[in-house]
């Protein structure tokens, strides 16, 4: 089967509105690596009610049921290349729709936690459409700020084991012994792709990538930036009142 007719076969979708007095809320993630996007996206997601939609783990799902697109995907990835806009839009749209089918069928699930997802201005428009096509929209974008310094401090102290891969941090979770394994006694280094000077290329590249993302949702009047710079508690507490004033029908750009 040819990719187009894998794509297809995710964007039929379903077709579903929901009953008078649903409440569908659907919040995009945005934050640079380090910025604390994921615990955050795990903590929301079961508290809100809402289904994690992270391409990665939709693309990994995808890899492992061997199908003729989760092929096309693994060889993409292992040439390192970006997954083109339109399979990862089919992919996104696929799990839409299984999230409003289970809604329509009665399962209790408020929306969608997009983390991840858009990456690109294609992808935002893409977003709009599919929701739209629901009757639906994205409630609130909320970037989760934090200073360069403390990105790259938190990014650069990673550690992982030559071994057996296992992960640690200088200042959150030291090995017992420093530069030695706690679970198999190897040795523990710090990769090339830790390093302060490739994390500040990838942090550079992501202001590339996301600028014009985060200008699209202001226009819109949806984005909201939190002070990532806190414990995560605070943090989650922050995203949680954002939330609850965009239900409420208040405004707020800074928390």
């Amino acid at each position: 089967m040819s990719s187009s007719s894998e794509i297809s076969r995710y964007e039929r979708g379903v077709r579903f509105t929901p009953s008078l007095g649903t409440t569908v809320v659907h919040v995009i993630l945005m934050g640079a690596q380090g910025s604390g996007k994921g615990t955050q996206a795990s903590l929301l997601g079961p508290a809100l009610k809402l289904t994690k939609i992270a391409t990665g783990d939709l693309f990994r799902a995808e890899i492992a049921s061997a199908s003729n697109l989760g092929v096309e995907l693994k060889a993409i990835l292992e040439r390192g290349d970006l997954v083109p806009d339109d399979l990862t839009n089919a992919i996104v749209r696929g799990r839409i729709a299984s999230l409003v089918e289970r809604r329509a069928n009665g399962e209790d699930v408020a929306g969608a936690l997009f983390d991840g997802f858009p990456r690109t201005d294609v992808q935002a428009w893409a977003l709009d459409g599919i929701l739209g096509d629901l009757g639906e929209s994205v409630t609130v974008v909320i970037e989760i700020d934090v200073p360069r310094d403390v990105l790259i401090r938190r990014l650069s102290g990673r550690r992982v084991c030559v071994s057996c891969g296992a992960v640690y941090h200088v200042e959150a979770n030291p090995s017992r012994v420093e530069g030695v394994c706690d679970v198999c006694g190897d040795k523990v280094i710090q990769r090339d792709d830790d390093k302060p000077e490739a994390i500040k290329r990838r942090l550079a590249l992501f202001d590339q990538q996301t600028a014009p993302l985060l200008d699209y949702y202001d226009a819109q009047g949806k984005l909201t930036r939190v002070d990532g710079d806190r414990t995560v508690d605070v943090v989650r507490e922050s995203i949680l009142a954002v939330i609850k004033l965009r239900l409420t029908g208040s405004g707020l750009h800074q928390a």
